[in-house]
């Protein structure tokens, strides 16, 4: 019996499809061995260490409580030095915050300072710390609180004119108001540095207020008690934009309000003579 021949065709066909699912086994072969490499290489084990770190942002002049802190597992490549860790942790309590802290990040010994022994830690370098003295109303009925900032607005009266200066002699100097200082940062209030802004603000009582001043600043604020009265206005704490003051007189602000009241004050006459 004849052996039928097989057609060339069909014999060059079949080879290629035999190839081919040759190739796509070894593809498949190759990839799962990279992804078996990959696997392998993500499955390093990455030393940890358990760290301390703040609930919640902190602001300068703040105290951190236990109830702030949380137990947090960090690399250890990304661990301060100084890092508080869990069996550390007590003795921070209570202690005072000497730069801005965002939460869930490693808290480092150098970051808090012992609220009464070191409070000059707390100021920022080629700065000073200021005292000023307040009343009811300078300290916001007891609502500035550290890490508060505040602006500070001086109202003295105007030295008389020198005579021959062509200013009549009878005019009467006139009180002036003028933005002395802005955006000034409140580091204490009183002998207390661990009230938290909006926290038991009313609760508080306080005849003084420490400030974060440039030493320029300082001698402004000194003399600026020397020459009239201060007014201590708080301002939202995220607020740090320059309001634009520009001062203001008796005779300009009535003046502002209209012809009916400032005419009345601008427009007085004076009768010389006569018996």
């Amino acid at each position: 019996m004849a052996v039928p021949k097989l057609n060339k065709n069909v014999m060059l066909l079949g080879g290629a499809v035999m190839l081919g699912i040759i190739a796509a086994l070894l593809s498949v072969s190759y990839i799962r061995q990279k992804v078996d490499e990959a696997t392998a290489a993500a499955k390093v084990v990455v030393d940890k260490v358990t760290v301390v770190v703040p609930k919640r942002d902190f602001a300068v002049g703040e105290t951190v409580s236990r109830e702030d802190l949380a137990r947090r597992q960090v690399p250890v490549d990304f661990v301060p030095a100084d890092a508080v860790t869990e069996e550390t942790s007590e003795q921070f309590v209570g202690r005072m915050v000497r730069a801005p802290i965002k939460a869930g990040t490693p808290l480092s010994a150098s970051m808090l300072v012992p609220v009464y022994d070191q409070f000059s830690r707390v100021i920022s370098e080629g700065r000073v710390g200021y005292t000023l003295s307040v009343n009811e109303n300078n300290s916001i009925s007891g609502m500035i609180s550290p890490g508060d900032r505040v602006d500070i607005l001086l109202t003295y009266k105007e030295e008389k004119p020198a005579k021959g200066s062509g200013e009549s002699d009878k005019e009467k100097p006139q009180e002036r108001v003028v933005p002395l200082l802005e955006n000034v940062l409140v580091l204490a209030t009183g002998a207390r540095v661990n009230e938290v802004p909006g926290e038991e603000a009313l609760a508080t009582s306080f005849s003084s207020i420490s400030l974060e001043l440039e030493p320029h600043d300082a001698e402004r604020l000194t003399m600026g008690q020397k020459a009239g009265d201060l007014r201590v206005l708080l301002r939202n704490i995220e607020d740090h934009r320059p309001f634009g003051m520009t001062g203001m007189t008796k005779k300009g602000f009535l003046s502002s309000l209209g012809d009916g009241v400032g005419a009345a004050f601008d427009d007085v006459q004076y009768i010389i003579g006569g018996k």
